[in-house]
């Protein structure tokens, strides 16, 4: 490949040859953005998903400029409206500058894998459950649902392990999420042999920020290149609500700690039914905390539909893009600005609304934790007459 492939080729990601994504079921995706698994570990080697043909086809495709067969998510980002910068949204582009260090050779040959960057949840283990989540993501649902999740055996985890392990000296960018990262032992020994030997590694963590007094907290403020990704889209009692298992107190007094470190710090907030206008509170207040307008990645949330904030009544729905507007004419730059854009054209996107089964599932998942919905998102229920 050539250095201007690199970049020209609008179908090419470097992740078929040079990444993986791996959740603890032992299922592998080239990243967390790909539509469909390409293997698992229950059925084959690690080794023999990465050379097969499910990820040799989509390397034969991007080398040709077409698509990869599960990458469309990106690809339809990237279709949006050119002003969007797609870096935030787009795990391709993303990839593009995180392994741009890498040997352009690693991509001339279809079957070649030479292992960079890992995006791996050893665990579902977690403290919270948050109500856009799941059993996939988090313990504490899989314990509210009675759901058991069946991953690989013994052996097979550990020959997977060994060859994310066997890698760590190359790695360029490490992604740790979960479950909640603080606190899945496999990252503490994984931290523990990249200070050994790869101390300048890129890491990014994922995290609710809930647990900061643990080993592997410890091990991460070691390091120089981390990048603290910080779940968070709504404030005090939302919050709670929201990311059941969490304490406001809490998660201020431990933001605090890692705004000592020389670290970076972003917080990731997902756009909703349940903060559609509450989320607006939230950026300011961290905004008058100190951050800057490039701390902030702003999404919307795309599942469960019944969470989508396009449920919304249109009026509901304009009330949101005027306050979008505003904001956005105020320039902010940055991510900020980029992600009041996304939001903005977000909302236009075509949505069989069904604000019943919101409520209906809302009040469900109420009656399992003991709390009230209604009482907290007051303005929102207050649709609930109309419909």
């Amino acid at each position: 490949m050539k250095p201007k492939d690199y970049l020209s080729n609008k179908k090419f990601c470097p992740m078929p040859w040079a990444g993986l994504m791996y959740n603890f079921d032992g299922s592998v995706k080239n990243c967390i953005r790909s539509h469909a698994p390409i293997g698992n570990i229950k059925d084959d080697s690690i080794q023999d998903i990465l050379s097969g043909k499910m990820n040799t086809e989509t390397q034969s495709n991007m080398l040709q400029g077409k698509p990869g067969r599960n990458c469309f998510p990106c690809y339809n980002l990237e279709k949006q409206d050119k002003t969007v910068k797609f870096d935030i949204i787009s795990d391709r582009v993303f990839y593009l500058k995180e392994l741009k260090g890498v040997s352009l050779e690693t991509y001339d040959t279809v079957g070649n894998h030479d292992l960079h960057t890992i995006d791996v949840r050893w665990s579902n283990l977690c403290n919270f459950s948050c109500v856009y989540c799941g059993p996939t993501f988090s313990s504490k649902w899989a314990s509210e649902l009675g759901v058991k999740i069946t991953g690989p055996s013994e052996k097979q985890t550990q020959d997977f392990k060994d060859y994310v392990f066997g890698n760590a000296k190359k790695l360029k960018h490490v992604y740790m999420a979960g479950g909640e990262p603080l606190l899945i032992k496999e990252n503490l020994e994984l931290l523990e042999l990249l200070k050994r030997v790869n101390p300048d590694v890129n890491l990014r963590i994922n995290t609710n920020l809930d647990k900061v007094g643990t080993a592997v907290f410890d091990r991460l403020c070691e390091f120089k290149n981390v990048h603290w990704t910080v779940s968070v889209e709504t404030i005090e009692q939302e919050f709670e609500y929201i990311r059941y298992g969490g304490k406001w107190q809490d998660f201020l007094d431990n933001l605090v700690v890692i705004k000592q470190l020389e670290h970076k710090i972003s917080f990731n907030m997902l756009h909703f039914l349940l903060n559609y206008n509450s989320i607006f509170g939230c950026i300011d207040y961290f905004k008058q905390l100190g951050f800057h307008n490039n701390s902030f990645i702003v999404g919307p949330i795309l599942s469960p539909g019944y969470l989508n904030i396009c449920n919304l009544p249109e009026n509901m729905l304009q009330l949101v893009k005027l306050e979008l507007k505003k904001r956005i004419s105020e320039c902010p730059g940055y991510l900020l600005e980029e992600g009041y854009k996304n939001m903005l054209q977000y909302l236009d996107t075509p949505f069989d609304k069904d604000l019943t089964n919101s409520f209906k599932k809302l009040k469900e998942m109420d009656q399992r934790r003991n709390v009230d919905s209604s009482k907290v998102f007051k303005d929102l229920y207050n649709l609930e007459r109309y419909i």
